[in-house]
């Protein structure tokens, strides 16, 4: 029934993937916060600027380009930041689900995936 491909996880081997899951996902939200509060500062800025120096028509497109990929450069940021994290968390050896969440914490506190109920931890 076990996954060729996948062997049981040590309870250390475990630890380390769920404590490597969050860093990934603490670097990542510290680089999506820091993105989208000092470009959403800039874009204020560029607002004031663009309102002193350009006619309302040339104006609200330019800004609304800039709006635009603002927010596409946040969305981008954030689809990375859960790729990232999802490829960071440990997964089942027997049905292959990804352990996150609540499924996570069952399987380090029971050893078993609480999908398929196979043993995830061994020893």
């Amino acid at each position: 029934m076990t996954n060729p491909e996948r062997a049981l996880y040590t309870r250390e081997e475990f630890e380390r993937r769920r404590a490597a899951a969050k860093g990934v996902e603490r670097r990542e939200g510290r680089i999506l916060a820091a993105v989208s509060v000092g470009l959403g500062l800039g874009q204020l800025v560029f607002i004031r600027w663009a309102d002193a120096h350009f006619e309302h028509g040339p104006r609200v497109a330019l800004e609304g380009g800039v709006f635009l990929a603002y927010v596409a450069l946040v969305v981008w940021l954030l689809w990375r930041m859960q790729r990232r994290v999802r490829a960071a968390r440990p997964r089942c050896p027997q049905c292959g689900a990804r352990l996150e969440g609540m499924s996570e914490r069952v399987a380090a506190a029971t050893g078993r995936c609480d999908s398929c109920g196979g043993q995830v931890l061994a020893g």
